[in-house]
């Protein structure tokens, strides 16, 4: 019998060195309580054919072009709480991120279903005022 499974791929540009910026990630979400209670893995994918190559994207979001998507694999049922719990930590993790970028990068943060279309994460910089 195959236990049901949930996939969310999370997708990281606009940096100099995604693949320090995903395991940094995978250490971060590592922590949080929602995710720790749960049964889960992680693997990387590669992008679909096409996805992040030439268009309107030039600049900062082409140093992420070859780098594998990063897959969260949940087991079981996936409740409310690992969403809002999901969204919440990216948000953070992307608002730290931008305060510590270098010259040039524009740090973003995409994510969706595993086989499905990838939505920017919305808030990060917007989200709380507590700016110093």
């Amino acid at each position: 019998m195959q236990e049901n499974h949930h996939e969310i791929r999370i997708r990281i540009t606009g940096t100099d060195n995604p693949e320090q910026d995903a395991a940094d990630l995978t250490a971060w979400l590592e922590r949080e309580p929602w995710l720790t209670r749960r049964r889960h893995e992680w693997t990387s994918r590669p992008r679909p054919a096409g996805e992040g190559e030439g268009g309107d994207e030039t600049g900062p979001a082409d140093m992420a072009i070859g780098v594998d998507d990063l897959i969260l694999v949940v087991l079981g049922a996936v409740a409310g709480e690992v969403t809002k719990g999901l969204s919440i930590a990216l948000q953070e993790w992307l608002r730290r991120r931008r305060e510590e970028r270098a010259t040039g990068e524009q740090p973003s943060v995409m994510v969706g279903e595993g086989g499905g279309g990838l939505r920017e994460l919305d808030g990060a910089e917007g989200g709380s005022s507590a700016e110093d």
